[in-house]
């Protein structure tokens, strides 16, 4: 519900009649699926355990690939992605706009998420991102631009589903091991110990290639 509180905040401070635009109208539709199904807040005792850490990436350079790494219990799995060119299109907000870099940092949050719900479920988890402008988005559950806002929304749905903690965190490019499987490259992954190459589940589309 945060998203939706951020937008009618924002909506409630505008002086006059206004019909309801996008933003506001895609915020409802968020609230109104969440509390379809909502269930209680579960509150457990404190847990000692480590958080599950996962760092991800986006990149628009020929195409626009995502990427992520898992780290959790000595374990570390990775996907690495290609976009279809349809789901980008879609993120862009003018006819002549070609860069989508800040929809692109999101996805493979959403991405994660699907992808690894299992381990995230009822744990404290903890994201790396390289960009400042997504980690903000995601801290606030808001962002001004309607494709991102999306994006945001979807993740924010996806932890009340299961129950996740997620806290943001920002990490230097240097240091952001999925800085490699964003761009189709296992030489980050490598370099940290063993892994596994996992298959990423996108939300209602397929990617157009992805690591192996």
């Amino acid at each position: 519900m945060a998203p939706t509180a951020r937008v009618l905040s924002k909506w409630v401070q505008k002086r006059g009649s206004f019909y309801p635009d996008a933003e506001l109208l895609q915020a409802l539709e968020h609230a109104k699926a969440y509390l379809l199904v909502a269930k209680p807040r579960i509150i457990r005792p404190q847990a000692f355990e480590d958080p599950v850490l996962v760092f991800t990436d986006g990149a628009c350079e020929d195409l626009t690939t995502v990427g992520g790494v898992l780290i959790h219990k000595g374990r570390i799995q990775c996907f690495g992605a290609v976009v279809p060119q349809a789901l980008c299109d879609s993120w862009k907000s003018k006819l002549e706009q070609t860069q989508v870099i800040g929809q692109a940092e999101l996805f493979p949050v959403l991405v994660a998420k699907l992808t690894w719900h299992h381990e995230l479920k009822d744990r404290k988890c903890i994201f790396f991102l390289d960009n400042e402008s997504a980690r903000i988005a995601l801290v606030r559950s808001y962002s001004p631009v309607l494709a991102s806002l999306n994006i945001v929304m979807k993740v924010a749905a996806l932890d009340y589903e299961n129950n996740v903690d997620s806290w943001y965190a920002r990490v230097p490019t240097c240091a952001n091991v999925s800085d490699g499987p964003s761009r189709m490259s296992l030489d980050d992954v490598r370099s940290i110990g063993r892994f596994a190459v996992v298959k990423p589940i996108f939300p209602g589309i397929q990617p157009v290639k992805v690591l192996v």
